[in-house]
């Protein structure tokens, strides 16, 4: 089942687009739509799951609560969704017991998605912001595990901007993520924020590996920039890397932040016509992202397109107040201008946070002394770029340089891999899902039996309100079971086996002469279906026309 990303649903928060072009923009074939109204301290919320081909209803529930059990609201919404989807489309398992809270506090729940938002951004002044946020969630609430993970991850991008030493960030980082894990030792992104602090700072390549596989056994999408990175960097299999940036856009296609990952991916491939086309695809959702503008403008300089080069990077800079690493790509496009001189002026007068910054100016200029000398600060100060020692073409000029070669061994990165295997991944770990069956052979005889006879004796069909839980209930069955059980064995989801026997006692009724005078919706809801539309949906599907057609023709 594929789900896309609410960064990318949310792009038609408060529009008034029709459910059709909703559906068909995100590739989906239901939307889960719904309102939050609050007053004071009391809150509505409404949910309805809609059929993105014909606007009708699966389901439709309001809720009003005090704003002090949100969590359990969330929860009792998330079930309820749960139950709707396994139900109309297929099995799956729902946990039995709700989610521990995050947090009890309501204010530092607040600020907790004031950071993640800007977070999410991930542009210079939104790092910033985050780190606040987070930084207030967790005075509010010193045991709130998800703030100290998403903090820590926050200051692994402060690194990056060059906002704070590699060594201080990382530091934090690694601090506010093993915090989160002594509140919450399953919390997935405080065990992928430690393997990007293994990954970038500690370069414990089996380290990282092993922090990546927890946070995906606790639950981090299989699909992340930290294994783009590992695949680039390590193990040096830029089409891996591609393809898990490229399904990135598949389930988050609205979303800046994932067009802009493959283009960093194509970018360290040197794809740059790629690079470029991800970049622009990233400003055609948002046009101020600076991040994806100087890098587009980075790869312009790359292929000889100057003036659109300067001219993005300018922007980016306008857009940052001259902060962050568009100064850098500024100085890397002049050198690539063949503008050196110029270029070794302004890097006599500047100071660096980070030394590879320099050591990359120097290595593309083909000054060897300055970039080792710049190099060697860079990697007593662990920067983050030591790990693209192995593969990026900025570091060309020096690979021959003893001194290089020295430092890249103290790296102890795997050995290359000559002729690569090319294929679509997992994850770079060992999970793995079965099919195992939930009953034994005389457990589903059974169970089938008890299924039967509620049917067929009971009529429990009837019902229009009836769902999966109530019939496992009655049956004595785990509801995940019975689910499986009827997906497994029937071939069917809840609602098609459901559904089937409403059709047959309509068309037995629809074809009674003494319901002459009741109409075809009227039988239909004596039969079960629970609207017009499902019940005219599903009998055209099973038909291939109309209720009306379909009794006119048997009455000739």
């Amino acid at each position: 089942m594929k789900v896309i990303a609410r960064t990318s649903s949310f792009t038609f928060k408060n529009k008034n687009i029709d459910i059709r072009t909703i559906g068909s923009q995100l590739g989906v074939s239901t939307v889960l739509e719904g309102s939050v109204r609050k007053v004071k301290n009391r809150v509505r919320i409404t949910a309805q799951l809609i059929n993105t081909t014909d606007g009708s209803h699966f389901w439709s529930k309001n809720f009003d609560r005090e704003m002090e059990d949100i969590f359990s609201l969330q929860d009792e919404i998330s079930l309820l969704i749960s139950d709707q989807i396994r139900e109309n489309f297929g099995h799956f398992d729902i946990p039995s017991h709700p989610h521990n809270y995050p947090t009890r506090k309501i204010d530092a729940y607040d600020l907790f998605l004031k950071g993640s938002y800007h977070l999410k951004r991930k542009g210079y002044d939104d790092v910033k912001k985050s780190i606040s946020f987070f930084r207030d969630a967790i005075n509010v609430d010193p045991n709130y595990a998800e703030a100290f993970s998403m903090l820590g991850e926050a200051y692994i991008h402060a690194a990056g901007f060059g906002m704070m030493s590699t060594k201080e960030a990382h530091e934090l980082a690694r601090e506010s993520a093993e915090n989160a894990i002594a509140l919450d030792a399953e919390n997935a992104y405080a065990h992928k924020v430690l393997a990007f602090v293994k990954l970038f700072y500690d370069w414990d390549w089996e380290a990282a590996y092993d922090a990546y596989n927890k946070a995906i056994a606790y639950g981090l999408p299989e699909q992340n920039e930290f294994i783009s990175y590992y695949y680039i960097f390590v193990e040096e299999d830029y089409e891996r890397a591609i393809q898990v940036a490229r399904k990135v856009t598949e389930t988050d296609p609205l979303h800046v932040i994932s067009h802009w990952q493959l283009g960093l991916t194509y970018y360290f491939a040197r794809r740059f016509k790629e690079a470029i086309a991800a970049f622009s695809a990233a400003l055609d959702i948002d046009p101020n992202f600076s991040e994806a503008i100087r890098y587009r403008g980075l790869v312009k300089g790359y292929l000889g397109k100057y003036q659109e080069a300067l001219s993005d990077i300018h922007r980016a800079l306008e857009l940052s107040s001259g902060q962050g690493l568009a100064n850098l790509d500024l100085l890397v496009v002049k050198i690539l201008m063949g503008k050196k001189k110029e270029v070794v002026a302004v890097m006599e007068k500047s100071e660096y946070v980070d030394s590879s910054d320099p050591a990359i100016l120097y290595s593309l200029l083909d000054m060897p002394d300055e970039a080792i000398f710049w190099l060697k600060k860079a990697c007593q100060e662990r920067s983050v770029m030591m790990v693209s020692l192995k593969n990026f073409w900025v570091w060309d000029n020096l690979r021959d340089d003893p001194r290089f070669k020295e430092m890249y061994d103290k790296m102890n990165f795997p050995p290359s891999v000559e002729n690569q295997c090319k294929t679509d991944p997992v994850t770079i770990g060992q999970i793995t899902t079965t099919n195992a069956s939930l009953l034994n052979e005389s457990e589903i005889r059974y169970y089938l039996q008890q299924l039967e006879q509620l049917v067929h004796e009971e009529k429990i069909y009837t019902d229009s309100l009836l769902s999966l839980r109530q019939v496992a209930d009655r049956i004595g069955l785990h509801p995940n079971r019975l689910s499986w059980l009827l997906n497994d064995q029937l071939h069917k989801n809840f609602n098609e086996y459901i559904n089937a026997f409403r059709l047959e006692t309509f068309k037995v009724k629809a074809l009674d002469p003494q319901n002459k005078h009741i109409t075809i919706l009227g039988l239909a809801y004596e039969s079960g279906f629970n609207s017009k539309t499902s019940f005219n949906s599903y009998f055209k599907k099973m038909e291939g026309i109309t209720p009306t057609a379909w009794v006119k023709k048997q009455e000739k």
